[in-house]
């Protein structure tokens, strides 16, 4: 039966969870649950999943709740603690002995005419840490504002907005635990001691329950939220600010293009006004340089916006795995801008000079083919409709889908469904309180609250008008723009490498948080304010995966496989035969056309391995992700019932609630 029973799942009555994990099974191995019954909104209960255990229906109609967790029944809990054998009904509630007993019955697999045998115990020992006492919100802003009760209470870090990451001791034992608060309901917060050292938050009905607060009388605690060192950033949501980077990586794709285009022109055109300068190889490098260093600013105004939110979510700088200094992976990122708008600049040029050089090389171009594979096919095929002028344009032609696709799916179609871009670009006008709430002021001393949950920013593309009207009866998704994949697509038109480095790091880190903390969908509460719970974090961290996907399939498609993999094979076999007929000519092969040619096939090949390591770290992502989820979505097949609620906020001025129902039909 060991292998058959579920996890072990500590539940809160609003809905957190503490753990989830398997049940131990040894001597010592023994669970521990509160001595009054608890109460979970009805509501809430139906779209509990895998708690079957741990919450039911009551015969009234309400939903009793059982909030247990692990304890090692040893040596130093015995001596901690003295059993009852009369347990006294005012601190030991029968009701809430008889659920826990079904709730072992359950958790088990017992029958249910089968007694089992608790304990009923308590503990007299003093705690002499500090109480602080407060709503869920009023605690995580003391925490944000006091490095110092931080770390008394060994409270590693904040997970925004109402979580806490700790470290906890046992003997020779450590690691990490996390709580999620209500932020409006009343809390008690602790460094609890005993066999094991650790922050504890209760809420303050349940500490009353089982402790006395002793010592000093209640006092107020003032806090300076003023003092820099103390108080912990604030947490910034990336995609406040990404609209002002779109601003910015749209003019680099126009002007890096427009830079290809004029020299493609030039080269068709120039001869003919006896312009013989313009197949001088310093136009490309002149094209490359001012394309370059356009490129290199916008790259820079783009993150600008973006650094912050970006650099607060990621922490660490990392390439090929190796963490290193901000400096490094700048030099890096702006390296990798350069060499890709240099290929942009020199695929252009070779699909010209491919054009000019077509008779000189067609007899070598004959021989290559007609001694190829493809041998069997007419000799019309090479001469006149795939030859090295025709090829060249075509796969230049194909490349240019780096720059029109983004266009197509990140560019606003209409400007009525643009949502507006954070309150104000101006730092002054933006102020940030102990609670982590932001107010922007409007003049005259009138400050207004921003509420982060009414801030969205889809829009409708060419594309999605596209799908709306012709393609969605044929199976296409109907997919909105975001600003955030906006960036990271235009960043790919223009070859952004500092900008679009983002459009990985940073999903892969809310995805990992997600997981980790099981960040679920805000619900609305009975006092009608918003909630974030665990439920649904398993189709939050699946749809911040799509994103991810569909920026780096573009990559995939248009630089991997149209640009590395078609369009170097080209270019590679038409410098070959080009320093053939040169050789044969008796030229310098060390020409500029020809170092060129190596130096272009070079950057081609140093981006593919760089795309390749970017498709391995993506795949990472997905089978880490898959191995989280997988037993949710197996569980749930393709049930249509309800699985996680989304309440969000459809308009600020009236605060209007809406909820997406999702199923496990949707979750699959």
């Amino acid at each position: 039966k060991k292998d058959k029973l579920q996890n072990l799942i500590t539940l809160r009555p609003g809905g957190a969870r503490e753990n989830n994990e398997p049940l131990q099974h040894n001597a010592e191995a023994g669970l521990i649950a509160f001595t009054r019954p608890q109460t979970m909104e009805s509501e809430l209960a139906k779209v509990q999943l895998d708690v079957d255990p741990f919450v039911w229906q009551r015969e009234d109609g309400s939903h009793a709740v059982v909030q247990t967790w692990p304890v090692e029944i040893n040596d130093t809990f015995k001596e901690s603690f003295e059993v009852v054998k009369a347990a006294d009904p005012v601190h030991f509630d029968p009701k809430a002995l008889s659920e826990f007993k079904r709730a072992m019955q359950k958790l088990f697999q017992l029958e249910e005419d089968e007694d089992l045998t608790v304990w009923s115990v308590k503990r007299d020992r003093a705690n002499d840490s500090p109480l602080y006492v407060g709503t869920g919100k009023e605690l995580m802003a003391m925490l944000r504002i006091s490095k110092q009760i931080r770390d008394d209470l060994m409270i590693k870090s904040l997970v925004e907005p109402d979580k806490i990451e700790c470290q906890w001791k046992c003997e020779d034992r450590a690691g990490e635990q996390f709580f999620a608060l209500d932020l409006t309901k009343p809390y008690c917060l602790y460094l609890k001691k005993g066999w094991d050292t650790m922050a504890c938050v209760k809420l303050k009905n349940q500490f009353e329950w089982d402790s006395v607060p002793v010592g000093l009388a209640t006092t107020a605690l003032q806090l300076d939220a003023g003092n820099a060192k103390e108080t912990l950033p604030f947490v910034m949501d990336l995609d406040w600010f990404v609209p002002e980077a779109y601003k910015w990586t749209l003019r680099s794709s126009g002007f890096v293009w427009t830079c290809a285009m004029v020299t493609v022109v030039l080269r068709w055109c120039g001869p003919a006004f006896g312009w013989d300068w313009v197949d001088n190889p310093l136009v490309l490098m002149g094209a490359t340089v001012i394309a370059g260093a356009y490129a290199t600013y916008a790259d820079f105004s783009a993150m600008k916006w973006c650094i912050v939110p970006w650099l607060q979510k990621v922490k660490k700088l990392a390439l090929m795995r190796c963490t290193m200094p901000f400096h490094c992976f700048l030099v890096i990122q702006l390296s990798g801008t350069w060499l890709q708008i240099f290929t942009i600049q020199n695929n252009a040029w070779l699909m010209v000079t491919a054009s000019k050089e077509n008779d000189a090389l067609m007899d070598l171009w004959l021989y290559l083919w007609e001694h190829s594979t493809y041998g069997m096919l007419p000799h019309s095929t090479w001469t006149k409709w795939i030859t090295p002028k025709s090829g060249m344009f075509f796969f230049w032609l194909v490349s240019t889908l780096q720059l029109t696709w983004p266009l197509m799916t990140s560019v606003p179609w209409s400007r009525s469904e643009q949502r507006a871009s954070f309150p104000t670009r101006n730092a002054d006008d933006a102020r940030v309180n102990e609670y982590a709430e932001i107010s922007i002021s409007r003049g005259q001393g009138n400050w207004v609250k921003f509420v982060p949950e009414a801030f969205y920013d889809d829009f409708n593309t060419l594309w999605t008008e596209l799908v709306e009207m012709v393609l969605e009866v044929l199976g296409f998704p109907v997919i909105k723009g975001h600003y955030r994949e906006s960036v990271a697509n235009l960043a790919l038109a223009s070859g952004l490498r500092y900008t679009g480095s983002m459009s990985l790091s940073y999903p892969k880190q809310r995805i990992d948080e997600i997981v980790k903390f099981k960040h679920g969908y805000t619900v609305k509460t009975p006092d009608g304010t918003l909630e974030p719970l665990p439920h649904g974090w398993e189709m939050r961290a699946l749809k911040e995966f799509q994103r991810l996907v569909r920026c780096h399939r573009n990559r995939v498609v248009f630089i991997t496989f149209l640009k590395l993999a078609l369009q170097m094979n080209l270019q590679i076999t038409f410098i070959i035969i080009r320093r053939i007929h040169q050789k044969r000519l008796g030229l310098d092969v060390l020409s500029h056309n020809n170092v060129i040619g190596i130096i272009s096939v070079a950057s081609l090949l140093l981006t593919f391995g760089v795309e390749l390591l970017d498709i391995i770290r993506v795949t990472r992502i997905f089978l880490n992700l898959r191995s989280a989820v997988i037993g949710t979505v197996l569980k749930l097949g393709d049930s249509s019932k309800a699985y996680a609620s989304h309440d969000f906020i459809v308009d600020e001025e009236d605060a209007s609630i809406q909820t997406i129902l999702h199923s496990g039909r949707d979750l699959k």
